[in-house]
């Protein structure tokens, strides 16, 4: 399984110039600020990849999840389901990509992860 980093604007073109087959997607992005109520919406997959994934999750450091009421428990509870979805694609012969807004915390940490598993 091969497992690729994207940023958003990365992934847009991607999907512009039409999506690899048998490749999932983990994409992640911002909930709403809480300082500034920007809003900032998923990307926009238009039906392509067959599998997607997206996580709404704040790019944080650890120390400053109370600064946003979060612990270590609650900071991303759909941990256990996108395990869950890794595996299947992993049976399943696809390939994974990981996005998030700039190719850089979230998604690099999530496949650090899928390739030390």
């Amino acid at each position: 399984m091969k497992v690729s980093i994207y940023s958003r604007e990365e992934i847009e073109k991607l999907i512009s110039k039409g999506f690899p087959e048998k490749t999932a997607v983990i994409s992640f992005y911002d909930p709403p600020n809480i300082r500034t109520g920007e809003i900032s919406e998923p990307v926009d997959y238009k039906g392509l990849p067959e599998r997607v994934f997206q996580v709404e999750v704040h790019d944080i450091d650890m120390e400053t999840l109370e600064d946003f009421g979060l612990s270590f428990d609650t900071y991303f509870p759909e941990a256990d389901s996108l395990a869950a979805f890794i595996q299947k694609a992993h049976d399943d012969g696809f390939d994974i990509i990981c996005q998030c807004e700039y190719g850089q915390s979230r998604s690099a940490a999530c496949a650090a992860a899928i390739i030390e598993y």
